[in-house]
């Protein structure tokens, strides 16, 4: 027997103290209900759930997200059921106008309504807001002035006028008929105004009056010989593109009256091909994209470039430099080329395919085009983003919890100008033959009193008989709109839905990491309140060992 060292009570203190601890984290997480209250209490575990937290997190702001992007679907398409009834009524008025028994007063007095209807189309497209974003207006920020032609193997339908288009446009064309079907669109060209010698109107004016309208069905464009050349948007053998009436006899073909070109299909053992054709020099602050890269533009003569992206001083440059600084930019995945047929290309894939592009392959006599060439054949290289400048109005939705994962939502330019019912020249195209505007301008913007725009004329019976074919495109137009708008609602809808099924899911998860189980934790609880009133009185009874001593003394 010793006396010194109470190895008996040692072990028991020991064991309390253990005990002690155990029960204080039981404690600890009975009160907290947490499992892990501390990196100590399961480090991987930790490590685990904070990722998840920032999972759920981060789909329950992608679903507020989303619900965002519903209201501001339900703000533009409020806005757009108002003009719909709008243009119903400027069709019936059309309707009306058309009767023969219609006098001049009664004319005038539905070309008075339909005047001020037009300017209220305009007061919604420039008045309707969601959080200050004018939404109805169509993109307003800078633009790359670059035309683009989507990736593809095959390649579009392409028809270039036979003559020189010069300024001003002398060819008299006021008197002929120009009919332009671009896959079934037929459109029909506003030759007014183009009367021979003495004319004011320039070649900009007849490759403004076609684009109008063949409105976004092709592209359409000038090369450098000053011959305009229209190119479907889409390659494949399906598209083509038709030029007929007396017009075309004179701008196309100097033999047929009727010209009729049609694109090549798309080839799995090509190349795929894009371009940009660049109509003037991007303006400052604009971009657009090529691949994976985005490409900024800015002026260096109002702030130098602080951005991340490729980055292109504007300042003192022609579009043909411009055309040649975006070139000289290497972009992982594909070659650039010049519709010049002369510039060497950039960045051609190494070894080089003895079937690859050469630059007298694109002797488009262009120097404003850029021409993007995947480095890989097939149909991947449709996949590479030719993106210039947004017409419509755009908001990225992010509808995820991760970098990139969002979409685009686009709202179309609405006004009437865009719808055609308004122009802002008398001379413009409503593209219905027979319809014209007024001489005088009658339409608001709907902001302010004055008159800056022309409404459709509706003052004689042939005119309005037209009209109706103009209101019922602009019917169709907003139809598309809305209909367009209302699948991203369904589709925002869903993501809901999937965003908080989701982040329900993970919640699950991670409680089943974090929290504690509470019928566990109180056993261990009980377990362990035991232990230490056992070692509580196994400790003073081990205390009363060295007390033996002293009876033997005592003998």
């Amino acid at each position: 027997m010793r006396i010194n060292t109470n190895i008996a009570a040692l072990n028991s203190h020991r064991m309390l103290e253990r005990n002690n601890l155990s029960s204080s984290r039981n404690l600890e997480r009975l009160s907290s209900g947490m499992r892990i209250n501390r990196a100590s209490d399961d480090a991987a575990g930790l490590a685990i759930s904070e990722k998840m937290n920032a999972q759920i997190r981060g789909l329950k702001m992608a679903s507020k997200n989303s619900l965002d992007g519903i209201s501001l679907i339900q703000t533009a398409e409020g806005a757009l059921n108002e003009v719909h009834a709008m243009l119903q009524r400027m069709r019936e008025l059309s309707v009306q106008a058309a009767n023969g028994t219609m006098s001049t007063e009664d004319r005038k007095a539905i070309q008075d309504e339909i005047n001020q209807l037009t300017s209220e189309v305009n007061r919604i497209g420039n008045g309707t807001e969601f959080n200050n974003l004018q939404i109805l207006k169509g993109n307003q920020g800078p633009k790359s002035n670059a035309t683009v032609g989507k990736m593809s193997t095959g390649t579009p339908a392409e028809i270039i006028t036979d003559i020189v288009i010069a300024s001003p446009f002398v060819t008299k064309l006021d008197d002929k008929e120009l009919k332009i079907d671009v896959n079934g669109n037929v459109n029909i060209i506003n030759l007014q105004g183009f009367e021979g010698a003495g004319t004011t109107l320039t070649k900009e004016d007849l490759i403004e009056r076609i684009q109008d309208g063949i409105k976004d069905y092709a592209n359409i464009f000038f090369d450098d010989n000053d011959k305009i050349v229209i190119r479907s948007k889409i390659a494949g053998g399906d598209q083509y593109i038709n030029v007929s009436g007396s017009a075309a006899d004179i701008l196309f073909d100097a033999t047929d009256v009727n010209v009729n070109k049609s694109g090549v299909s798309e080839n799995p053992s090509r190349y795929s091909t894009g371009y940009l054709y660049f109509d003037d020099v991007p303006q400052n602050g604009s971009s657009l994209t090529i691949g994976n890269k985005k490409i900024d533009f800015f002026d260096s003569d109002i702030a130098p470039y602080a951005g991340t992206n490729f980055a292109v001083d504007i300042k003192g440059k022609t579009t043909e430099q411009i055309v040649e600084s975006v070139q000289s930019l290497s972009i992982d995945g594909v070659s650039l080329f010049i519709g010049d047929g002369a510039t060497t290309a950039t960045n051609l894939p190494s070894p080089l395919p003895a079937d690859y592009p050469v630059v007298a392959d694109f002797d488009n006599d262009n120097s404003r085009e850029l021409i993007i060439v995947s480095h890989e054949r097939g149909f991947i290289g449709n996949t590479i983003a030719l993106e210039g400048t947004l017409k419509e109005f755009n908001v990225n939705l992010q509808v995820g919890s991760n970098s990139g994962q969002g979409f685009r939502l686009e709202v179309g330019d609405t006004r009437s100008m865009a719808l055609k019912i308004s122009s802002d020249k008398p001379t413009g195209n409503p593209g219905v033959a027979g319809a014209a505007y007024v001489k005088i301008p009658n339409v608001t913007n709907g902001i302010s009193s004055a008159a800056v725009e022309y409404s459709v004329d509706v003052m004689d019976e042939k005119k309005a008989t037209a009209a109706i074919e103009v209101y019922n495109n602009a019917i169709l137009q907003v139809a598309a709109e809305r209909s367009k708008l209302g699948a991203i609602q369904n589709r925002l809808e869903k993501t809901i839905a999937n965003l908080d099924n989701t982040a329900e899911n993970l919640t699950g998860a991670r409680s089943r990491i974090l929290d504690t189980d509470m019928a566990l934790e109180m056993s261990e609880f009980t377990k362990f309140n035991i232990l230490q009133q056992a070692g509580t009185a196994m400790l003073s009874q081990a205390n009363q060992q060295p007390q033996m001593m002293l009876k033997l003394l005592n003998a």
